[in-house]
């Protein structure tokens, strides 16, 4: 079971969920993801994994609600448990140092 330890409403139908998740967050790469199931008959829903932090154990994801499922995960709480979560999935995006910048550019 995986804790869900913070809930934050971004908007009417966007959550941002941080989840217990040591072990994912501990090999968790940029542009991994994780599926996820809210019960045991529930469907298995792929997720992006948005942060990580390899200290704290935990993962963050942002997610619109707009299925049975998603609409389910935003009812759930912080201190609420998530029944399965599997990951970190996927190929994860290579990033290449190419030294200081010496300016930024906005555009």
């Amino acid at each position: 079971m995986y804790k869900i330890l913070k809930k934050e409403e971004l908007s009417e139908h966007i959550t941002l969920f941080d989840i217990a998740a040591a072990n994912i967050a501990r090999k968790a790469k940029p542009g991994n993801f994780f599926i996820l199931r809210t019960h045991e008959q529930g469907e298995r829903v792929p997720l992006t994994i948005a942060d990580f932090d390899r200290e704290r154990g935990t993962i963050t994801t942002v997610f619109q609600k707009v299925g049975k499922t998603t609409h389910h995960l935003g009812s759930l709480n912080e201190g609420d448990f998530i029944t399965d979560v599997i990951g970190p999935l996927g190929n994860h995006s290579h990033i290449k140092n190419y030294g200081t910048l010496s300016a930024w550019v906005v555009g």
